[in-house]
């Protein structure tokens, strides 16, 4: 069932269609049950079908069970940090325990993606959703059933292949080689240094939103800098930081335009399940392309659970996104000018090939 590697270039409608199931099903199970407001637990939770969506079925069922409970982890600190009041310190705390084992998580198993934004996303959007302690079991049971819901969609190629690939083979896309992973890479100085790069440059952009008065939503910065930032393996890149400020600004339009139309929570879960499936099918080759469905979700999926007036929304979108971008070009001309001091890339060493 194994084939060579297959390219990057290669359209991956059959993992386009997995992630877009994953999420949009427990969603549009939370519309008909009339709870909209736990609305972003059930779209995080189904991002962890995205994980190892190329690889063998045996070794992807480990990497989307650990992400599943990577995801979960996280949910669960933020749930925490909102029952204690949100307070700014403890938001800060745990988003930096957040990062330390996502990164050092994902660069273990060398996950596409690498870098920690969905788990960065579940936490700190988690942390600022109204819970009160009674709503802690459906939250709890939301957040697992997701999660267990997208592992068994990841999986479900598995029987589809078996059943049909000897017919049609042509139709499923070749399986990437087993990957080889080694704790040791958590021993390597390029994983701190990674670890470092994304902390700080977390914290810096947090920190500089939060004080901001006239804009709200400062998480929006911290996930500007952990998408765009290199991730363990990767070369540092100037490019990604430009794609994610266009790509944003144009679906952020996009979404002012839907939003004002008031529309249903069904026709949301419409647009998260097209923007999840177009956002995987672009993802690989047009960042910016995908970040037009990527952020209509994400803003769509954020008025459903707090509605608010769409221009504001969008203000603080754009404006966040471009202070994390800056940030992380930032991090990259200071570390681009360490490269060059000591002759080898940051975050890669010779025992690490850099892609």
């Amino acid at each position: 069932m194994t084939t060579a590697a297959h390219s990057a270039r290669t359209t991956n409608l059959e993992g386009a269609a997995r992630a877009a199931i994953a999420g949009g099903a427990p969603l549009a199970l939370l519309i008909a049950l009339d709870l909209p407001e736990y609305a972003a637990f059930a779209v995080f939770a189904g991002f962890t079908a995205i994980f190892g969506a190329t690889e063998p079925y045996r070794q992807r069922a480990v990497t989307t069970g650990v992400a599943g409970l990577l995801q979960t982890l996280c949910m669960a600190a933020g749930v925490g940090v909102a029952l204690a009041g949100s307070q700014l310190w403890l938001q800060a705390v745990g988003l930096v325990v957040v990062l330390v084992v996502a990164v050092c998580t994902l660069s273990v198993l060398r996950t596409i993606p690498a870098q920690p934004i969905f788990p960065v996303f579940a936490f700190v959007v988690s942390a600022l959703v109204p819970v009160r302690p009674s709503d802690l079991p459906l939250v709890a049971t939301i957040i697992l059933g997701s999660v267990v819901w997208a592992w068994l969609v990841a999986m479900s190629g598995l029987v589809l292949r078996r059943v049909f690939h000897p017919h049609a083979p042509h139709r499923f896309r070749p399986l990437s080689g087993r990957k080889h992973r080694t704790l040791a890479v958590l021993r390597t100085p390029a994983l701190w240094e990674t670890v470092a790069l994304n902390v700080v440059g977390a914290l810096v952009a947090g920190g500089v939103a939060e004080s901001i008065p006239v804009l709200g939503h400062p998480y929006w910065a911290v996930i500007a800098v952990v998408s765009t930032l290199p991730a363990l393996r990767q070369r540092h890149t100037v490019a990604r930081a430009g794609q994610r400020v266009v790509g944003t600004v144009g679906g952020t339009v996009i979404a002012v335009g839907i939003l004002l139309l008031e529309p249903s929570a069904w026709w949301i879960v419409v647009i998260a399940v097209v923007g999840q499936f177009f956002a995987e099918i672009f993802v690989a080759r047009y960042y910016a392309v995908c970040l037009l469905f990527l952020t209509p979700l994400a803003l769509a999926v954020s008025w459903l659970s707090v509605p608010e007036a769409p221009e504001l929304l969008a203000l603080d979108r754009i404006a966040q996104t471009v202070l994390g971008a800056v940030v992380s070009v930032g991090l990259l001309v200071v570390g681009r000018a360490v490269e060059r001091r000591r002759g080898r890339p940051l975050g890669a060493t010779s025992a690490i090939p850099t892609v």
